[in-house]
């Protein structure tokens, strides 16, 4: 009986196994030999999600300089107009502009800087044409609008909420003349040339006026000894609460009455009606 159940044993490979341990090697362990075929898969698939994982990023990839190119269009499209003339537009559409309670219609190509093209309310309205032209830029002005030399045919002109009762002509009596310095000069082109103290905080300026009328032309100018651009700048009251300056290249003093006339007319020009 007992060789018998001893000869059984070693046919049985299960009994031999029970009886070095490693059945209980097993129960101490379940599921090893399933954790050993799962490290065996995750080997087999672990090139094929590296492969999955290089698809994903180059497909992002792709996508973000898709992107980047149709944005590079729309900028190219929005700015193009701009960008190939220096900032200048050679649009003649005209913008509805609102400053304070004044409504008015401005072209584009006379707006000097691109933040202000646009309709709607504004804070100040920078202009700028070519003398005595008035044109606003145009491909053929361009050279005109790009010199560096201090830009002597250009007007430039700032249009703004009125912060002062009176405007330059209405200024020379009752501010100018308490900063008078030096005898007036009488010029050829019927305007006195006084001089202004800097204690007004009037650094090498001249005031040019019109001394014979009651309301004068007056404009104030920067002496040509200075080495700065010899402009001159001038102010009027325009609309229903504006403020406009222009600025002019002093060879073209001579021309104030045409100037003077001319830009008040332009002024009222822009200016419209809500409704209109």
């Amino acid at each position: 009986m007992h060789t018998a159940n001893h000869s059984d044993s070693f046919n049985n490979p299960l009994s031999l196994v029970g009886r070095d341990g490693s059945a209980n090697f097993q129960r101490r362990m379940p599921g090893h030999v399933e954790r050993l075929a799962k490290t065996r898969m995750e080997k087999d698939t672990k090139p094929e999600k590296i492969r999955l994982s290089l698809l994903k990023k180059i497909f992002l990839v792709t996508v973000i300089l898709l992107i980047a190119s149709l944005l590079m269009y729309i900028s190219a499209l929005f700015f193009g107009d701009n960008l190939s003339r220096a900032g200048h537009s050679s649009s003649t559409e005209k913008l509805e502009i609102i400053i304070n309670n004044d409504y008015l219609k401005v072209p584009a190509n006379k707006i000097r800087f691109y933040a202000q093209r646009h309709s709607g309310g504004q804070k100040q309205l920078d202009l700028y044409m070519h003398w005595p032209s008035l044109s606003g830029f145009t491909d053929e002005l361009k050279s005109e609008f790009n010199s560096s030399k201090d830009n002597t045919n250009l007007i430039f002109l700032s249009i703004e909420p009125r912060n002062m009762s009176y405007d330059m002509s209405g200024r020379v009596s009752l501010i100018y003349e308490q900063f008078f310095e030096g005898s007036p000069v009488q010029t050829n082109v019927g305007l006195l040339k006084q001089g202004l103290s800097s204690k007004g905080g009037f650094i090498d300026e001249d005031l040019y006026y019109a001394a014979a009328s009651p309301y004068p032309f007056a404009t104030r100018c920067v002496r040509k000894s200075t080495g700065i651009a010899p402009f001159c700048i001038r102010d009027i009251h325009i609309g229903k609460g504006l403020m406009l300056t222009y600025r002019f290249h002093q060879q073209y003093l001579p021309q104030w009455i045409e100037l003077e006339q001319t830009i008040s007319a332009l002024a009222k020009s822009m200016i419209v009606n809500p409704t209109s």
